[in-house]
């Protein structure tokens, strides 16, 4: 798997959390875990997202990312 295709995996994994937390009853145990696991994926994701694209211009001009 490369990296865009786990980008979108955990992106689609981001909205199902997002359903199962608002669907109805979605209280207890694991409506607490599914929560915690969409907070982290929604701080994560964007960061993940501009590193990623970082990389990739760098590399894309011709730039060391190293810095070597």
């Amino acid at each position: 798997m490369n990296r865009w295709q786990f980008f979108q995996a955990l992106t689609l994994w981001f909205v199902v959390l997002l359903f199962v937390r608002t669907a109805p009853g979605g209280d207890g145990l694991l409506g607490t875990a599914t929560g915690v696991v969409a907070l982290v994926l929604i701080w994560w994701l964007p960061i993940y997202l501009l590193y990623e694209l970082y990389f990739a211009a760098l590399s894309r001009y011709g730039a060391d990312p190293d810095g070597s």
